[in-house]
């Protein structure tokens, strides 16, 4: 059999018509993701909290946002006090059904500084039907927004 040396081809050049399809994916991603980000947390006057600790942005955490006029938003929505209730119910029962006692899905109140406490109150009430431990409390110190843990320990 005998075998023919071919000279390679210099006419042959890479496609870059996927990679540039890819880039533009990737930026249209890094956009919307970032529009969801800014949409999660509603703009409010925050209290200040003098041992208030950075936050740490944990995966997963629902964002609840209670406004001057008492208003809860769950990202850009409003929703009702009952509608919170089935929305924790759901962002828990996973884990329930795992056996444990307690959710361990973190949860972050933000309420305006102006806001009754006893909206807040009610939504810290939905998240003790729900079992749900893991609060956090949206708070200003002055270099910045911060969140102060309340609760936590296993139980």
């Amino acid at each position: 059999m005998k075998l023919v040396k071919r000279e390679p081809d210099e006419g042959h050049k890479m496609n870059m018509t996927p990679m540039i399809d890819v880039v533009f994916q990737l930026l249209i991603f890094f956009m919307l993701v970032s529009e969801m980000t800014k949409t999660e947390k509603a703009d409010l006057v925050l209290p200040k909290a003098a041992e208030a600790i950075p936050d740490q942005g944990d995966r997963g955490r629902l964002t609840v946002n209670v406004q001057k006029d008492g208003k809860i938003m769950v990202g850009p929505s409003y929703i009702t006090l009952d509608e919170l209730d089935r929305l924790l119910k759901v962002h828990s029962q996973l884990e329930m059904q795992e056996g444990k006692k307690f959710s361990d899905k973190p949860i972050l109140i933000r309420a305006d500084k102006d806001a009754h406490f006893e909206k807040i109150q009610m939504v810290m009430g939905k998240c003790i039907n729900n079992k749900i431990w893991k609060v956090s409390f949206g708070a200003m110190v002055s270099t910045g927004e911060s969140t102060a843990l309340v609760g936590g320990g296993e139980r």
